[in-house]
């Protein structure tokens, strides 16, 4: 149980206040040449904390025994006798340290009670296990964190995939992770749980507006190892683009595609094992999955339209005709029975006849099935 004591030195003459201040300075822990006079403390009764002494007393009273703590410039918490001896005192131990740097070495004890300075770790700020070191002259602390988390409050899981660290931190929810790929760190959001494409974590890798050039089915990035926009990597389903380095460091068994249109986001799964997304695309050949034409329809709604002939998906998706419809993930189709001169698409890094500068959505022209669209969609893609 938790007692507050709040230690006021009103009997201490300016003098003597005077000294214990300038004594105290010495000592990141006390720095109290202006707080001297008030001070609160905690006592968890039946605990100690088994570390050295810096001094032994006997005293009369708990308040003896943390005036004494504050008198020395060594003493950072204290263990004192939770009922008097025969001789009607208690024994005081003034200790090196608190139950803060040394969480370990506090428990529970039928004969002692452990009494602390109120710290800036009192709320127990570090997640995860971390050990909070406090810094009362500052009124600040800093977390030390286990291998495996990382940040100011431990919060962040350190990994080289989303999967393992949602072994690590044993959470279905969405969190920050600090990803390590050889000597370079990553903050990404790793999707936890079932949003829309199955349950387990998916590793975020690109996000892109069809509305913007950045992703175009030409673009560089499809075919290099540059990353773009890291902190969009941190932000989820938002209209922030980005490509992170897990394009062509993470291995893949499973791929999420998403489109925002409004605030409506329709997700559909590639089951593919691959090296990485980037071993898939870069190199510009084809190759096909097998979703079919209405699951990729499902991305867009109601509203999605489509061609009825040629009917290609896959990865780099595009026409004979180099001036028609391309997909760097995608679905193409086109009115005539060939792939010559495809007018219709669904995909993530598009391009080509009719809009060129729609870059992720759908565009159908020339008899598609559901009227001619223009739909510029906000597109993510993670992995798993």
């Amino acid at each position: 149980m938790l007692f507050v004591i709040i230690w006021v030195v009103l009997f201490v003459s300016p003098a003597v206040i005077s000294e214990l201040a300038q004594r105290l300075l010495v000592k990141d822990a006390y720095s109290v040449s202006e707080t001297v006079r008030q001070h609160v403390f905690i006592k968890d009764e039946f605990h100690y904390l088994n570390v050295s002494r810096v001094g032994t007393f006997t005293v009369y009273d708990i308040f003896n025994c943390t005036f004494e703590c504050l008198s020395n410039p060594l003493c950072f918490s204290m263990n004192m006798a939770a009922s008097k001896g025969a001789n009607g005192v208690l024994w005081c131990e003034l200790l090196s340290s608190d139950k803060y740097r040394n969480p370990k070495d506090h428990g529970g004890n039928k004969s002692s009670h452990h009494v602390s300075i109120v710290s800036p770790c009192s709320s127990s700020p570090c997640q995860n296990g971390g050990t909070c070191l406090p810094s009362y002259r500052h009124d600040k602390f800093k977390c030390h964190c286990k291998n495996n988390f990382a940040g100011e409050y431990c919060e962040k899981v350190v990994a080289d995939s989303c999967d393992k660290a949602y072994e690590l931190s044993n959470r279905n929810a969405s969190q920050l992770v600090l990803l390590r790929f050889n000597s370079k760190a990553v903050t990404v959001l790793c999707h936890m749980g079932d949003f829309g494409c199955g349950d387990g974590a998916w590793t975020p890798v690109m996000k892109m507006d069809g509305n913007k050039n950045t992703f175009h089915y030409d673009s560089g990035y499809w075919s290099d190892k540059n990353e773009y926009n890291l902190p969009g990597g941190e932000t989820g389903f938002d209209s922030q683009e980005t490509k992170l380095p897990t394009y062509w460091n993470t291995s893949i068994s499973k791929i999420c595609l998403g489109m925002k249109i409004g605030q409506q986001i329709n997700f559909i799964v590639i089951n593919k094992q691959a090296n990485s997304l980037y071993s898939l695309i870069a190199d510009g050949q084809y190759r096909a999955t097998s979703l079919s034409r209405n699951t990729w329809k499902t991305l867009i709604g109601s509203e999605a339209s489509l061609q009825l002939n040629c009917n290609t998906e896959g990865f780099n998706a595009r026409s004979t005709g180099t001036s028609y419809t391309k997909a760097r993930i995608g679905y193409i189709s086109n009115q005539e029975n060939d792939c010559n001169t495809c007018d219709s698409r669904i995909g993530f890094g598009t391009g080509g006849a009719h809009d060129d500068s729609n870059t992720c959505g759908n565009e159908a022209t020339h008899s598609p099935d559901n009227g001619d669209k223009h739909i510029k969609a906000m597109g993510y893609i993670l992995v798993q």
